[in-house]
């Protein structure tokens, strides 16, 4: 049986991992890596994660040992003996990330991001890991568009710092020496397919849709529409959480069985476009014909207009120039519209409550 040691286990991607290498019976022991906080311990953290991902704790489930950790020091923090080696293969899988992205944050961030990542691969490797598993982003590749390979990429420009700090620790573990190490980039990951609820996640699609939420209150009494400049035609790669999942484990399983690639798309196919995306998340929030997207660039924007500007900031690089992810593993996922607005109605159910 296989071991396992992953980090951000208290995070979105890394509890829903965890939960379904718990529930496997070819899992051997497996290590969650956590920081502790002065309101709870890393124990209390992985497990409140877990229950949040939809973890329910069975008999014959997998042993889990919680060890607190932190990536800005050295190995993470972890002496070597707290992951005793079992006889059988050992796959370290590193998830963990800050998600800031402000450009005046860039220094916490690289320090999070790039330089755990480097104390991660230390870890692993005083670990005699098999394989080293760096969870990434689809999104590596910066200001880039059309048709993207599952190569590193070396973009002119990127579009936060975010995206700058994994591209940078996509380059240090495809340059690391005496690991085996396997890159896995993610598009936007949104619920779970099966009941569509967030499970955790307060990102991407859901980020998107709560700060047209938050803009609600500005818009009372404006007399008009307010512009948003974005390429209504571009659509955008969502995956749901447990086909990403199932993605992770398949790739994983076959690399260790017979190496074939270092770096994977783990992304999905829309048929909705960010024109049909928004103009639906306006209807279901009760803000239609409130808020214009245009295909131009904007002049002479009034006051709540550059408010909106500044709350989409984020979100405005991937509105527009379309991104195409290249993907090599089977099978292809595929969201379409009228399955993209039962996450949307999940959450704005759940909101609502």
């Amino acid at each position: 049986m296989t071991d396992h040691v992953l980090t951000g286990t208290t995070g979105f991607v890394g509890s829903h991992l965890l939960s379904d290498l718990l529930s496997d019976d070819t899992t051997g022991s497996v290590y969650a890596l956590a920081r502790g906080t002065a309101e709870r311990s890393a124990a209390e953290r992985v497990h409140a994660a877990l229950a949040v991902a939809g973890h329910r704790s069975a008999d014959g489930q997998r042993p889990l040992t919680v060890v607190e950790s932190e990536l800005t020091e050295p190995l993470c923090g972890v002496a070597a003996t707290a992951v005793p080696r079992g006889d059988g293969p050992l796959v370290f899988w590193h998830i963990a990330a800050s998600l800031q992205w402000q450009q005046e944050k860039r220094a916490s961030v690289f320090e999070t991001n790039v330089e755990g990542t480097r104390h991660a691969l230390e870890l692993a490797k005083s670990l005699g890991a098999d394989l080293f598993v760096y969870v990434s982003t689809a999104y590596t590749c910066g200001t880039l568009h059309g048709d993207l390979p599952e190569a590193l990429h070396r973009p002119p420009a990127f579009n936060n710092a975010y995206e700058e700090s994994k591209c940078a620790a996509e380059h240090l573990v495809a340059g690391s020496e005496g690991l085996r190490t396997l890159i896995l980039r993610p598009s936007v990951v949104m619920g779970t397919s099966h009941d569509h609820r967030p499970s955790g996640s307060y990102t991407g699609l859901y980020g998107y849709l709560t700060t047209l939420r938050r803009f609600q209150s500005e818009l009372d009494g404006c007399g008009g529409p307010v512009r948003f400049a974005a390429d209504r035609d571009t659509t955008i790669s969502f995956i749901p959480v447990d086909h990403l999942v199932e993605d992770f484990r398949a790739i994983v399983g076959a690399e260790m069985a017979a190496p074939r690639r270092s770096v994977y798309h783990v992304s999905g196919r829309t048929e909705s476009t960010v024109g049909e995306l928004t103009d639906y998340m306006l209807k279901i929030l009760g803000m239609d014909g409130q808020i214009l997207l245009v295909d131009e660039t904007l002049e002479d924007l009034s006051p709540l207009e550059l408010s909106l500007a500044k709350r989409l900031e984020f979100f405005s690089g991937y509105l527009r120039a379309e991104k195409r992810f290249i993907r090599s593993q089977e099978p292809e996922r595929s969201t379409p519209f009228h399955e993209l607005t039962r996450f949307i109605d999940a959450e704005v159910t759940l909101a609502s409550g």
